[in-house]
């Protein structure tokens, strides 16, 4: 499995974590999300509120990672944030990360 493989099923659990989080977005502001980190065995969160996971998502390139989980092959870093890192794939790993954002299908804004 290669490492953008890796990003893209956190990036679909990160959805479904998503929804489970609005259910309690107005007791607990923070949702849990888990670090978007290329390494398969990472099990850490990542806290961050709903329109700062939107934001997020506007971009299918950019991932959510905690600090130091950069991969320096085919990214950069674009903000760091209070507890994660944004990244941005770069080259072939940024075409696969926009061929398999979960959104594409239902988003015709997003090109590819």
């Amino acid at each position: 499995m290669n490492l953008a493989t890796n990003q893209a099923i956190f990036r679909e659990i990160n959805e479904k974590l998503e929804a489970l989080n609005s259910s309690f977005e107005g007791i607990i502001p923070l949702g849990d999300f888990v670090c978007e980190c290329a390494d398969i065995t990472c099990i850490e969160r990542i806290a961050m509120t709903l329109a700062e996971y939107e934001e997020l998502r506007a971009h299918p390139t950019r991932f959510a990672v905690r600090h130091g989980h950069l991969s320096p092959e085919g990214e950069r870093v674009v903000e760091k944030r209070i507890g994660y890192t944004i990244v941005e794939k770069l080259g072939p790993a940024s075409d696969y990360a926009v061929r398999f954002d979960p959104r594409r299908a239902t988003d015709s804004s997003v090109s590819g």
